[in-house]
């Protein structure tokens, strides 16, 4: 009975020996070969998303668009956030994923040939636009009050919450001496 007791003493020795020796060797090694296994995260915020990937290819890591979002104050193709932050310590060849600005949100102006003043600003703000200024010009096909053409022209894209500036018509061009009162009067109803 003594001898099973002394090998089953010296058994359990061994093998708690094994144990510290294999998680003592595994930690003493992280210690030892992790500190140069580490680098630190870069600030990719407010970087073009082509020159951060190449600073984290020089830093050992990877690079990933998470997002793509649009953004009013930041350049279409610039880095708004990434995770993880930056300036911690982190594994090498770690992914950091990012989001990116696509820029403002564009919208397409809308025709607003021949539409009343009031019928232009709500076309416009339908479309996620503003009206701008009103310019006051003569013409020979569109009728006094109407909008002639929209500057920028229609169809194009612009920023959403632009603003729009429209020529409004005076109506024909008249040489009489009450075309004066017609012009302080329309001005004065330009908004109906």
């Amino acid at each position: 009975m003594q001898k099973y007791k002394a090998i089953l003493m010296a058994v359990g020795i061994i093998f708690v020996v094994f144990i510290v020796a294999f998680f003592g060797t595994d930690i003493v090694m992280k210690i030892i070969v992790g500190h140069r296994n580490e680098v630190i995260v870069p600030d990719l915020i407010d970087m073009d998303f082509a020159v951060a990937r190449k600073e984290c290819k020089e830093n050992k890591l990877y690079l990933e668009q998470k997002e793509l979002v649009h953004n009013d104050e930041i350049e279409k193709g610039k880095i708004i956030s990434q995770n993880p932050n930056p300036d911690i310590m982190t594994k090498k060849h770690r992914t950091i994923s990012v989001v990116v600005s696509n820029g403002p949100e564009m919208v397409r102006i809308p025709y607003l040939d021949n539409l009343r003043v009031v019928e232009a600003k709500l076309k416009l703000e339908n479309a996620g636009l503003t009206l701008g200024e009103k310019i006051y010009r003569y013409s020979e096909e569109v009728v006094k009050g109407k909008v002639i053409y929209s500057q920028p022209m229609a169809d194009e894209l612009i920023p959403k919450r632009s603003a729009v500036n429209v020529v409004v018509s005076l109506g024909k061009y008249s040489t009489s001496s009450s075309s004066n009162d017609k012009w302080k009067n329309l001005l004065d109803n330009s908004d109906e």
